[in-house]
């Protein structure tokens, strides 16, 4: 008896075990991510938004630039990622001007990369309009567009909404993802910036369960 009363309790553990195991892992909110005080309305109601929060002179970025490019091309159909600049001091703010104007003259995509690597890799001082509009050059940019791009109103207004963006966000760093205009997920809360992404599959999935009870 005292041996089958082992092996029943051993066969109890063995399934609590394996229900622990087999249990979505539940992260926390104001643990593992922080919901926005002030939600940002991303003018998408049949799609879930996930921003990256990011600098150019961020080197933290960089080195995430790659884990989160390559993710964000498995992204579901209905799931829609985008960038938001920070602008918290000058260096900043001309950073988000160069993202901006690439964005106006149809090269974000090809350039977003190469300005990382000119900027951390080459040690490019890039933070100057004139040697940004150098290196838009090589992309085949025009010096005297890239000038009139940069100095516009179209840019200045882009920057500007970034940085009221930013203020919401309320973000301690970058890069930072924002999911859904409700949900901030930083590095030093998920645990790294890899596990930013597995935070962030999270509440996508929990908006996208949303999305589709509401329809």
């Amino acid at each position: 008896m005292k041996k089958a009363g082992f092996i029943f309790l051993g066969l109890i553990v063995w399934i609590s075990a394996a229900g622990l195991q087999a249990a979505p892992f539940e992260y926390q909110e104001g643990t593992h991510y922080e919901r926005l005080n002030t939600p940002v309305n991303t003018r998408e109601s049949d799609k879930v938004v996930v921003t990256e929060y990011f600098s150019y002179g961020c080197p933290h970025c960089y080195r995430f630039d790659p884990m989160i490019s390559k993710w964000k091309t498995e992204l579901p159909a209905d799931v829609e990622f985008r960038r938001s600049p920070a602008v918290w001091n000058q260096d900043y703010k001309l950073y988000a001007q160069i993202y901006y104007t690439a964005e106006a003259l149809e090269v974000l995509e090809e350039i977003h990369t190469p300005l990382f690597q000119a900027i951390h890799a080459q040690g490019m001082r890039l933070n100057d309009p004139k040697r940004s509009a150098s290196f838009f050059s090589e992309f085949g940019v025009d010096p005297n567009d890239f000038a009139k791009v940069f100095s516009s109103f179209g840019v200045r207004a882009a920057v500007q909404q970034a940085q009221a963006r930013g203020r919401a966000y309320r973000a301690s760093g970058v890069p930072a993802i924002i999911v859904n205009g409700k949900y901030r997920i930083e590095g030093s809360m998920a645990g790294s910036n890899p596990e930013m992404l597995e935070v962030a599959e999270y509440l996508i999935s929990r908006e996208r369960q949303a999305l589709a009870a509401s329809e």
